[in-house]
């Protein structure tokens, strides 16, 4: 299966179109970007997407964005630890990687985590506008996703639904044209070495480095980058806080090479290129993204499945003849014992790590959380990176347990027959990506205020 998968995603640009269908349910948010493009739009896209994800992009745009943002999201937090409710983390995280992205992209700060700011009303119309309809427009397209084609024929015989969508469209690409239009207007009064000084942000770069994008081109590429970052990133943390909690010793294992690194009063601003000193941070979140795999199929046949351009002989696999659809299922390949071993539903982060304590590569045909071959995704260090800063953040700062009841009310997944987890996971809502169907409610606690007391 990983031979074939191999070969697939090696030719996929070439020989493999994404599903028509795929893309006419989803050009609404992504336009011609690159998750739904093939051939020259694709490798332009591509082009585009990649050439921003330098060591120096990452050292003055990514990393100061992603600490900012870790830092109100730690502030949020220990402001919540004095009121002693439950909080949502699906929800906290969410928000917390959509103000990260739109910050890195934009350079534009929404302030959904900080109390400070909300309370003085300093989240514009406009921007709360843009928030509300990107929300509505990714739930709404998971609708799509999961009537198929007929979500066609339910928008025509629901012109309230289809009059929000297009309403929440343009919402949505209102905001993004006027930051565009901004910013080209700002780059025509300066000279090349000003332009070229150093971009605050993405779309600075986008501009700056790539002047033969237009304005559609721009905002394709700017919201590919916006939808991918934080409905993937904000998933994985959710997941792999449930792990984390369900599994104290290893969350303790964390904690205790946080300290370690960072010391009891340490710094968790690290750089990107630090972040492999945090093997076990890194490998909890590894197996979540195993675990989960965004592109779920078991369901919907769209979402992992190429169609051939012409004949091709897969490797020890069949004859694929041209417009035939090759389907497969990451979601399972993560489940299979040939692949992974006997334990592989288990949620074991010692398995990324070897003897000598450093962390295995499996390769990104049997780990395919990231895609691969041409279509290794480009944002796979920056979603790692600010994943695994967040880890570390909120145990070093924060003990984390579940809301009492919350564990024993929220629906749980089916078994899986004789090859289940050793205890059960809550269910997943119908989507693109994996995100839990509840809120996922614990209690946080300072953990300064812990120590205090273990102390006295």
């Amino acid at each position: 299966m990983i031979s074939q998968l191999n070969a697939v995603f090696l030719w996929s640009v070439l020989a493999y179109l994404t599903s028509v269908l795929l893309k006419y349910v989803l050009t609404d948010l992504f336009g011609n970007g690159i998750f739904v493009s093939d051939d020259v739009r694709w490798k332009k896209a591509r082009q585009s997407t990649v050439s921003i994800f330098s060591k120096r992009s990452f050292q003055n745009i990514m990393e100061p964005s992603c600490h900012r943002t870790l830092d109100e999201l730690i502030q949020h937090l220990h402001i919540a630890t004095e009121t002693s409710q439950e909080v949502d983390l699906c929800q906290i995280f969410f928000k917390f990687t959509l103000e990260s992205f739109v910050l890195m992209t934009f350079g534009k700060a929404l302030n959904l985590l900080n109390w400070e700011k909300k309370s003085e009303n300093n989240l514009s119309e406009i921007a709360s506008a843009f928030v509300q309809a990107f929300d509505f427009v990714q739930e709404h397209l998971d609708f799509r996703v999961a009537m198929s084609s007929g979500w066609k024929i339910v928008e025509t015989l629901n012109p309230v639904l289809r009059n929000k969508m297009i309403s929440a469209c343009q919402v949505m690409n209102s905001f993004t044209y006027s930051l565009i239009e901004e910013r080209q207007e700002s780059f025509l009064n300066k000279n090349f070495s000003e332009k070229t000084d150093s971009p605050q942000d993405l779309l600075g770069l986008f501009i700056t480095f790539r002047d033969d994008l237009s304005r559609t081109e721009l905002r394709d590429v700017t919201l590919n980058l916006l939808a991918a970052g934080r409905d993937t990133t904000g998933e994985a943390l959710s997941w792999c806080f449930y792990h984390l909690i369900r599994n104290p010793d290893i969350m303790a294992q964390i904690r205790e090479e946080t300290y370690e690194i960072l010391g009891d009063e340490g710094d968790n601003r690290k750089p990107s290129d630090c972040i492999l000193v945090f093997p076990r941070s890194d490998c909890a979140l590894t197996i979540t993204c195993k675990r989960i795999n965004f592109k779920h199929d078991i369901i919907y046949v769209e979402k992992n499945i190429k169609f051939a351009l012409r004949d091709d002989k897969i490797p020890g696999g069949p004859i694929i003849k041209a417009g035939d659809g090759v389907r497969w299922s990451d979601w399972t390949m993560a489940r299979d014992p040939e692949i992974w071993g006997e334990d592989c539903v288990e949620y074991r982060p010692r398995r990324w790590i070897d003897e000598s304590g450093k962390i295995k590569q499996f390769g990104q045909w049997k780990f395919h959380a990231f895609s691969g071959g041409p279509r290794t995704c480009p944002g796979m260090n920056l979603a790692t990176f600010e994943a695994v800063s967040v880890i570390v953040g909120l145990l070093e700062n924060f003990d984390i347990k579940f809301f009492p009841g919350w564990l024993d009310k929220v629906p749980k997944v089916g078994s899986f027959g004789t090859n289940s987890p050793s205890y059960p996971i809550p269910k997943y809502r119908s989507s693109l990506t994996h995100p839990m169907a509840q809120p996922m409610l614990v209690s946080i606690k300072s953990r300064k205020q812990t120590m205090s007391k273990n102390i006295l």
